[in-house]
């Protein structure tokens, strides 16, 4: 189902359309843009990182994306000049190649690039400058860009020796909370009476086979989502939901700054993008952040993207695919000569 429906426009000789997508351990968003990467359509899709999910149902995943984008427009993927996929789970150059195998057989087009996630994410965060994005969703990792044209990532290790500062991290660490509440072993905190409210269950010992069923290898969106009741609990002035999002913050302050100094960028002036639902908490998690972050290159300045990452993934395509100009004949996309 599309996320948004525009009408076609007349497009003149120089403008094309161009396809971004998004995908990742929760969802798959994809976009149709014009030459000017505004957005004429937009569509989502299940999950689509391939090692949670597998190739298969990842290349299911951007397929069902595209094409409700492109059903958005009224064009369908012949008619693309360029597409940019950022998958996330496609670090690895086996699962890249695996992935990107797959998407040019079902796709039948070498017309699109692949990457992993986070470099969709700073690409439109910073415009393709220098710069950094911090991403905080189910999972965390952060990723930047200098002059010299170098990437370097710090996070993005998973669940279960990594993720600091995501929703997951959150969610575990509010979890933990309660039940050192329940045990005695901790503070008291409205986050015990609240999860178990929030699970619908009468007890904190019913959480058990709740907890374990959703908790799979790889990391679960369902518990990760428990992150936004812990930003609820902390506005409400709880101090222990309060210190949870506070080292979350200060854990992606952390990988911002491991990236600043590997790329040697202590000294420049350059934008730290925040991307993910785990922002939505405000303050309570920028705070942390900006102060860990500009301790260390005080010319840095933590803000929001210039453009959301499919967007970014259709601006990277048309740089790495080097789109030519093109004209429109009958709806559809054809090489100038």
């Amino acid at each position: 189902m599309s996320e948004t429906s525009l009408q076609t426009e007349t497009y003149t000789a120089d403008e094309y359309f161009l396809a971004g997508v998004d995908g990742g351990g929760t969802k798959t968003r994809g976009v149709i843009t014009d030459s000017q990467f505004r957005v004429l359509g937009a569509a989502v899709a299940g999950p689509s990182n391939p090692l949670r999910v597998g190739v298969d149902r990842a290349v299911e995943a951007v397929v069902q994306a595209l094409d409700g984008a492109c059903s958005a427009v009224g064009i369908d993927r012949s008619q693309l000049a360029a597409m940019g996929i950022g998958l996330g789970g496609v670090r690895h150059a086996h699962h890249h190649q695996a992935t990107s195998r797959a998407l040019g057989r079902t796709l039948s087009t070498e017309a699109f690039v692949l990457v992993p996630d986070a470099e969709i994410a700073l690409f439109g965060a910073t415009g393709g400058k220098p710069g950094i994005v911090v991403i905080a969703g189910t999972g965390s990792v952060a990723c930047g860009l200098n002059a010299r044209g170098e990437v370097v990532y710090s996070g993005g290790w998973g669940p279960t020796f990594g993720d600091e500062g995501s929703g997951y991290d959150i969610a575990r660490r509010a979890l933990m909370a309660a039940a050192a509440d329940v045990d005695g072993r901790g503070r008291p905190t409205a986050l015990t009476a609240q999860i178990c409210h929030w699970f619908a269950v009468s007890s904190p010992m019913e959480l058990l086979s709740i907890i374990y069923r959703h908790d799979q290898p790889g990391g679960s969106p369902q518990i990760a989502s428990l992150a936004q009741l812990v930003v609820s609990v902390a506005e409400q002035g709880d101090p222990v939901a309060g210190e949870i999002l506070r080292h979350a913050g200060t854990e992606l302050g952390r990988a911002v700054v491991a990236v600043i100094q590997r790329l040697q960028m202590t000294r420049m002036a350059f934008r730290v993008a925040y991307v993910g639902s785990v922002f939505q908490a405000g303050e309570l998690i920028l705070k942390p952040l900006r102060q860990a972050v500009t301790t260390v290159a005080p010319r840095a300045w933590v803000t929001a993207p210039l453009y959301p990452p499919a967007v970014g993934a259709a601006m990277l395509a048309e740089q790495r695919l080097a789109v030519p100009e093109l004209q429109f004949s009958h709806g559809g996309a054809r090489m100038r000569s």
